[in-house]
């Protein structure tokens, strides 16, 4: 039975972060992008990691995957906001800049 859990959860993050994949395709800008990312990585991992603990049932797996995500968590908007920063002093982003999935639609 908790096979079949782990299994769903599993199958729930992997659908998880391909959606997100999409969703980076689709968002026109770096900003919006980067929130996907952001986001859904968290919760995707989560989700693995609630995986990884039942699989194995140990303390110490307990303690390296809270670890794993709470590093995650704290580290996450914070390179996001890096990113974001040195984009925006570079000038290497324009708002303007069309994505590759909007420049297909015009040329049909």
């Amino acid at each position: 039975m908790i096979e079949i859990i782990i299994g769903i959860l599993v199958l729930i993050a992997a659908t998880v972060i391909l959606v997100s994949s999409v969703g980076i395709l689709r968002f026109n800008n770096l900003y919006a992008r980067m929130h996907v990312v952001t986001k859904v990585s968290s919760f995707a991992l989560l989700l693995m990691l609630i995986a990884v603990n039942l699989l194995f049932l140990n303390v110490w797996v307990l303690i390296q995957t809270f670890i794993i995500f709470h590093v995650l968590i704290f580290l996450s908007p914070i390179s996001a906001h890096v990113v974001a920063k040195i984009s925006t002093l570079l000038k290497l982003y324009d708002p303007q800049s069309k994505t590759p999935h909007e420049e297909m639609e015009e040329q049909e």
